[in-house]
Parts: structure tokens; sequence; C-alpha cells
């Protein structure tokens, strides 16, 4: 009885070895086989697409016009530079340019990218507005109108000048003063945030108003009320002191 079941198992090992190696060369021989399936299918596939593309071309559907609006600081060629015109125009991906492009320049806000078919590119660039220069020491930073960097060491001489301790997250008020278009905002040369917690403003003229830490708003209005209505000129001083409420110091 021992006997029968050793040669009963020593037949079912066998069997099992035997499944184990066909297992193993069918293995072998299907790895080896797909790298073949795989280039071979690869193969055609580049060739369907390379015919497929040629169609496209042929019949009309290529890059011939690229079109470009919006860019005042970015080189408008930088942003042709990335077109690749050899493919047809519905192969180009739309997302993947506009990252490239959003890629070129610090400028860049925002880029939307539309197809015209069957010929025409559109790409319509919105860029960062420049609102000011931040004087950090001796680092010159342009800032949009948020207090955001946008670029460092870009000269522009038509822009005021911002300094101070926390000056980028209390800009609100000159944003304001900017806006207004009264007579005195068009002449600010230069704002300085002083002591955390009140502007001093500098025109271009040469004077300097120190404006008073609470309501600043009705110092600087008052101001262009007596310049606008009375014999006050501002110009006539180098210091005009607004910091104690209804009382103006002024200096030459």
């Amino acid at each position: 009885m021992l006997s029968n079941v050793t040669r009963s198992q020593k037949s079912f090992l066998r069997k099992c070895a035997l499944v184990i190696i066909t297992a193993l060369f069918l293995t072998l021989v299907l790895y080896s086989s797909l790298d073949k399936i795989t280039s071979r299918l690869n193969y055609y596939l580049t060739w369907c697409n390379d015919h497929v593309s040629s169609l496209l071309l042929s019949s009309g559907f290529s890059i011939d016009k690229v079109i470009v609006t919006g860019n005042k600081f970015t080189n408008k060629e930088e942003i042709l530079n990335l077109v690749d015109k050899t493919q047809p125009i519905i192969y180009v991906s739309l997302s993947q340019l506009a990252d490239s492009i959003q890629s070129v320049s610090k400028w860049m806000k925002h880029v939307r990218i539309y197809r015209i078919l069957p010929n025409t590119l559109y790409i319509d660039v919105e860029e960062h507005k420049p609102f000011a220069l931040w004087k950090d020491g001796n680092k010159i930073s342009v800032i949009d109108s948020a207090g955001k960097v946008i670029i460092d060491d870009y000269p522009m001489d038509n822009l005021i000048v911002i300094t101070g301790q926390n000056s980028l997250s209390n800009l609100k008020f000159v944003k304001d003063i900017l806006e207004n278009k009264i007579q005195l905002s068009s002449h600010i040369s230069s704002c300085a945030y002083v002591g955390n917690r009140r502007w001093n403003i500098t025109l271009d003229n040469g004077p300097t108003v120190k404006l008073p830490e609470d309501n600043p708003y009705s110092a600087w209005d008052y101001l262009n009320h007596l310049q606008s209505t009375t014999d006050f000129t501002v110009s006539d001083w180098s210091i005009i002191d607004m910091r104690i409420t209804d009382k103006i110091f002024v200096k030459r």
C-alpha cells in the first residue's frame, strides 16, 4: 500500500513539473512574441498617424496663420516659436500650448487659445498690469495693484515708487487715491509706509505730504480742496504735515 502511494505521489509530482515547465516555456515564447507584436503595432500606429496627418495637411487643416493679441511686455516671437506648424491644426493640444506660453514670461497671467478652422490659431494673452515699483533695500520690483511681485529689475519710468515695511499689504489707500484722478493724485511720485501705520506721499513737484494714521482719505481730500479752491499752493512747501487732526504744519 505504501509503495502504491509513493508511486502515485511521484506520478503527481512529474505531472506538476511538466505543467510548470510547459507554463514557463509558453511564458518565454509569449514575452518573446510580445516585443515583436508591440513593435509591429507601434509601426502600424505611426504609419497610420503619419498618413492621417499628411491627409489633413493636404486638405488645408494646417497652421498657416497665428494671431497673438494682448501681449505688451512679452515678446511675440517667443510665443510664436512655441507653435509647431508642422502638425495639423486639430492635432495641437491647446492646454499644453497654453501652459508652455504661460511659462515664457513672468508677465503672463492667463492664456486662451482658439482654433479658427481650417488653418488659424488665435492666442489671446492676458498679462499682469504693472501698478507700481516696490523698493526693498537695493532691490526694485514691479508689482500689481494687489501687491504681487510681477518681475524684478525691470526698468519702468512711469510708475510710482512704494517703500516701507508691510507697504504691500496696505496698498488699498494708495490704489484708491490714484484711481480718484483728483488733481494731486496725478503728481504722486512715491509713497512710503511709515512706522507700519501711515503713509507719506511725495509729489513730483517736490513736497512730501505726511498723512495721519486715522482717516488719511479725509486729509488727502482736504489738501486737494485747499489746492483747488484757495491760494494755498502745495508746491510752495517741502513738507506738509497733516498728522494731527484739523491742523496743517508746513515747511519750505
